[in-house]
């Protein structure tokens, strides 16, 4: 049986990438071009990679090891883009 998740890991690798281009720009403006430069193109590989394709994928790979490791990295990943652009905001801000 499949599994339906509530987010897919394609839309997980939009959001985190989305946010490390977001943190980049908000980077910019405490620690300058290099580092904005740097959050600003991980964030658009993680963008670019974001088709996993997990809806064509079969009930084995789907329970398999590695894709479930894949999943929880997207979430660890997710979270961590979103603090991060947190963190650069709160320190514009503040």
């Amino acid at each position: 049986m499949k599994k339906d998740y509530l987010i897919t890991i394609e839309r997980l690798h939009l959001i985190a990438g989305f946010a490390l281009v977001i943190s980049g720009i908000l980077a910019y403006f405490s620690n300058g071009l290099e580092t904005a430069l740097s959050w600003i193109i991980f964030g658009a590989m993680y963008i670019s990679m974001s088709d996993i394709g997990e809806d064509e994928m079969s009930v084995e790979k789907l329970n398999h090891p590695n894709h479930l490791i894949r999943r929880s990295f997207g979430y660890f990943g997710t979270i961590f883009s979103i603090v991060l652009a947190l963190f650069y905001l709160n320190r514009i801000l503040v």
